[in-house]
C-alpha cells in the first residue's frame, strides 16, 4: 500500500507541474501588442492667439506716381503804383481860336518822332483857356483845342489809343496877371508823356 501511494503522489506532482508550465505559456501568449493603438480621438479646441510679433523692416520705396492736374489760377494781385506824367511841351493858341498855329506844327513832328522812338509811351493832352469869357464858353473851347492837337498827332502817325485827353477850360491857369503875356500862357494844350502800363 505505501509503494502505490508514493507513485500516485509523484504523478500528481508531475501533472501539477505540467499544468503550471502550460498555463504560463498560455498566459504569455495573450500579451497585447505594444504598437496596437486605439481609434483617433476628436480634435481639441483651438488655443488662444499668441502675441503679435515685431514689425518687419520697411520695404524699398516705390516709383513716383504721375503728377496731378494743374491747380486753378490764383487771383490777380493789386495793380502797381501809377506812373507819373511828365511835361513834354505846350501848344499855344490865338485868342478864341482852336486851330493849331503854323508856328506850332513843328511840335507835332517832334512828338510823333518821339513816339516812334519810344512805342511804349502814352501821351496825355489837356486843353485850357484864359479867364476871359464865361466858364460855359471856355470849357468847350478848351475841348476843341484838344481835338485839334489830337487830330494833328494821329495824322502824323501817333496811334489814337496811345492818346488820353482832358479839357479844363479856365480852371487851371498858369499865372494870375491880367496881361496878354499871362493870358497867352493859359491858351494852351499841355502835352504830357509817361511809360505805358
Amino acid at each position: 500500500m505505501k509503494r502505490g501511494s508514493a507513485r500516485t503522489g509523484a504523478m500528481l506532482v508531475a501533472t501539477l507541474a505540467l499544468t503550471v508550465i502550460v498555463g504560463g505559456g498560455c498566459a504569455m501568449g495573450t500579451l497585447e501588442d505594444p504598437h496596437n493603438y486605439g481609434p483617433v480621438g476628436p480634435i481639441g479646441m483651438t488655443g488662444p492667439q499668441g502675441p503679435q510679433g515685431p514689425q518687419g523692416p520697411a520695404g524699398q520705396p516705390g516709383k513716383d506716381g504721375p503728377g496731378g492736374p494743374a491747380g486753378a489760377q490764383g487771383v490777380s494781385g493789386p495793380a502797381g503804383p501809377q506812373r507819373p506824367w511828365v511835361a513834354f511841351t505846350d501848344f499855344l493858341f490865338d485868342f478864341d481860336q482852336s486851330a493849331v498855329r503854323s508856328s506850332e506844327t513843328g511840335k507835332v513832328d517832334k512828338l510823333s518822332q518821339y513816339m516812334k522812338d519810344n512805342p511804349n509811351i502814352e501821351v496825355g493832352i489837356d486843353g485850357h483857356a484864359d479867364p476871359r469869357g464865361t466858364a460855359q464858353y471856355n470849357q468847350p473851347l478848351s475841348q476843341r483845342r484838344v481835338d485839334a492837337v489830337k487830330a494833328a498827332l494821329v495824322s502824323a502817325g501817333v496811334p489814337s489809343d496811345k492818346i488820353q485827353t482832358g479839357a479844363f477850360g479856365e480852371t487851371r491857369p498858369k499865372c494870375a496877371e491880367a496881361t496878354e503875356a499871362c493870358w497867352q500862357r493859359d491858351r494852351r494844350v499841355e502835352v504830357l508823356v509817361r511809360p505805358g502800363q
